[in-house]
């Protein structure tokens, strides 16, 4: 590729904040170079920007800029427009998938070690089956699920469990409208509280966490659900724009700092049926637990107009709230509601996080969502 200018640093600087936190971006730097972000390539303490401003040209100076911005465009597949920046200064780079830097090949007596595979090793041996699942880097998956494991939380009422939550930005956490609608209505939004790390512990014992008050005026802004999704006919009128059923709450402490939060992306890619989902909830208020359907999305009524997103992975009662992640722990949607047909359910909803974002953005919440909020 030829070498990126000063300016297209910048760029591609400002664009990558807003699709990783320095948690991501360590992970990233790893998977493309082998070397630690903190310890090789920058210095972490300075500002996300200024963090991916110094990586950038130190990956420039290494020749290695290439297979950074790789790596960054086979784990956000969902982020056209980071995909499209990355297809314009570097198009040798836009790969959807990975590859091993070593050569896999078959010993046998006679020739030792020299035979690259070629993808016919042996017949009946590799199928793939389910092309829409794509394979996973085992430690990374597992240090997402960690991080993932920090940032949700059980948002509680008046000590009592009410649904589920999850971090955003370093001081905020999104939940949905309708677990906090009463206590808004009665005035007691001052007894809510977030309780992170609630957790079932190896030996069977329980963590109780971290709780964390809110801030004064802790409500910082809100959308409604529809008046249909309260009855027996959700989608009959559908829902408007606005009706977005979240609900955006300050935490008395930045709690994110330490945990990291969830990047709302600046637009919803169509997901394809199929397509897998992850849900991290709190079910009857009890420990954070894990769902996953490998073919999660389901048809959508009204598709791609309608400000919803249904699928078929498992919540319960004081699932409300939490967050709809891809195989990649990249948020997807806010769950908020379940099919009313309670004998023979087909399908589970939640709110486009995109759509979340423009909202906040144009109400003037924007730089809650970033480092510096």
């Amino acid at each position: 590729m030829q070498e990126l200018t000063g300016e297209q640093i910048s760029q591609l600087s400002r664009a990558l904040t807003k699709t990783v936190n320095l948690n991501d971006l360590k992970d990233l730097v790893y998977i493309a170079t082998g070397d630690q972000l903190d310890v090789y390539w920058a210095n972490t303490a300075n500002p996300l920007l200024v963090v991916l401003r110094d990586l950038l040209t130190r990956l420039e100076q290494e020749g290695q800029t290439v297979a950074f911005l790789k790596t960054v465009y086979a784990k956000r597949p969902f982020r056209a427009d980071i995909r499209g920046l990355i297809t314009q200064l570097a198009p040798e780079a836009a790969v959807d998938q990975l590859t091993s830097p070593f050569d896999f090949v078959v010993q046998d007596n006679a020739n030792r070690g020299t035979q690259p595979v070629d993808g016919k090793l042996a017949p009946g041996l590799q199928r793939n089956i389910k092309p829409h699942l794509q394979m996973l880097d085992l430690r990374l998956w597992a240090q997402g699920l960690d991080q993932a494991s920090h940032r949700v939380c059980r948002v509680d009422i008046g000590g009592s469990p009410a649904g589920t939550g999850f971090l955003v930005g370093p001081s905020v956490v999104l939940t949905n409208w309708h677990v906090v609608e009463n206590a808004a209505g009665q005035g007691s939004l001052a007894t809510l509280s977030c309780r992170f790390d609630y957790a079932r512990q190896a030996d069977g014992s329980f963590s109780t966490g971290e709780e964390i008050a809110l801030a004064d005026g802790g409500l910082l802004h809100h959308r409604p659900y529809a008046p249909a999704e309260a009855s027996d006919t959700p989608d009959q009128p559908p829902p408007l724009a606005t009706e977005l059923d979240f609900a955006l709450l300050c935490l008395a402490k930045a709690a994110g700092k330490e945990r990291g939060w969830f990047a709302l992306p600046e637009r919803d890619e169509t997901l394809p049926e199929k397509t897998p989902l992850i849900i991290v909830q709190h079910p009857h208020g009890g420990p954070i637990k894990l769902a996953i359907d490998t073919e999660a999305v389901l048809p959508t009524p009204g598709a791609p107009e309608r400000p919803r997103l249904r699928y078929a992975t498992n919540t319960d009662p004081g699932s409300s709230g939490s967050p709809c992640l891809s195989m990649d722990w990249q948020l997807v949607a806010l769950h908020h509601y379940g099919d009313p047909a309670w004998s023979d359910p087909k399908f589970n909803q939640g709110i486009p996080a995109g759509r979340i974002r423009a909202d906040l953005v144009a109400n003037g919440h924007g730089d809650r969502l970033s480092a510096g909020g």
